[in-house]
């Protein structure tokens, strides 16, 4: 666990500064306005790391206001989702697409951070949000934005606010090792559950969208070398949107990218026990499977088949040897 801030250890004059500062950087990059004298400012900010793409940071706050700008989206890196509960105290009204929501106590509120919003709470607080990376996530800007109203009719909602509420009582107990890294998988996989089943649409039809998932897949089996296999390509090629393409995969227990990065490791795995293979740099296998990237080639190898793609290539160069030589 880190202490980002406890302004009950700071000077007076200097905690408004040191909240603004505080907030616009381990939360969001935002404009932040303070309610009351400065002496009544209280801020404490901790956080944990849940592995790559994704933290958990808890915030007990006297009254604020944060405005979430145009400029701010644009300087903000990587882009992610929020997906808050408010533990307790006063409620916080946002404002987001000229659409104004109030969210009590226990209830769930999922941002999207790539859009510009309102945030206002009016008195102390006590919150706990996880911050997920979208590439982590592995959904659509269109379906998290299509969920967010509508999480309180998955039936996941209880599971993942109750989630939410106790994991922080963990979190550092795991941090940093294997048990936190998969503390953290199976948070952002509860998340994206809850996006996809809140945003789901019940008009599908399991007949025809097993069809379509084959042919889908048959057609990205054919294109994995290309790294540009984009979610926008893949739903152009078959006159869908791209919303409905993540909720195919969603039906089968999957995410586009999951899928892209397992087929294309399989292919990568094979090649590298070939003659070919072995006569090949690591980073052209890797690019040759649609990794534009050599090191992030080798820490997904390793983290899919517990070993690096070299360590691989030399269990079978053995067998790649003795396959020349019988075909000589």
């Amino acid at each position: 666990m880190a202490l980002l801030l406890d302004t009950a250890s700071m000077p007076v004059q200097e905690r408004a500064d040191a909240v603004r500062h505080t907030m616009s950087s381990a939360l969001f990059p935002a404009r932040v306005e303070l309610a009351g004298r400065v002496a009544d400012v209280s801020v404490r900010i901790e956080g944990w790391q849940l592995g790559p793409g994704a933290r958990l940071v808890h915030v007990k706050a006297s009254g604020h206001r944060l405005t979430r700008v145009s400029r701010h989206v644009r300087v903000s890196a990587p882009e992610q989702i929020s997906l808050s509960v408010q533990l307790g105290g006063c409620s916080a009204t946002r404002t987001l697409a000229d659409r104004h929501v109030t969210n009590e106590p226990g209830e769930l509120r999922l941002v999207d951070l790539t859009s510009p919003f309102d945030h206002v709470a009016e008195g102390e607080g006590v919150a706990a949000a996880l911050y997920i990376d979208n590439e982590r996530i592995g959904l659509s800007v269109d379906v998290v934005r299509d969920a967010a109203p509508l999480l309180a009719r998955s039936p996941l909602y209880d599971l993942v606010r109750r989630h939410l509420q106790q994991v922080r009582a963990v979190a550092g107990q795991v941090e940093g090792c294997e048990a936190g890294a998969m503390l953290g998988a199976g948070t952002v996989e509860l998340v994206r559950a809850l996006i996809v089943s809140a945003a789901a649409e019940p008009t599908l039809r399991p007949a025809s969208t097993e069809s379509l998932y084959a042919r889908i897949t048959s057609y990205m089996s054919s294109y994995l070398g290309d790294a540009d296999l984009s979610p926008a390509r893949i739903a152009a090629e078959h006159n869908i949107s791209v919303r409905y393409l993540h909720l195919l995969f969603a039906q089968q227990g999957l995410t586009v990218r999951t899928w892209l990065v397992r087929e294309r490791l399989e292919g990568a795995r094979r090649t590298l026990a070939t003659r070919s293979g072995h006569r090949a740099s690591i980073a052209a296998v890797g690019r040759m499977w649609g990794f534009s990237d050599a090191g992030h080639f080798a820490r997904r190898f390793r983290a899919a088949y517990g070993m690096s793609p070299t360590e691989w290539r030399q269990l079978h160069r053995g067998a790649a040897v003795l396959g020349e030589a019988t075909s000589a």
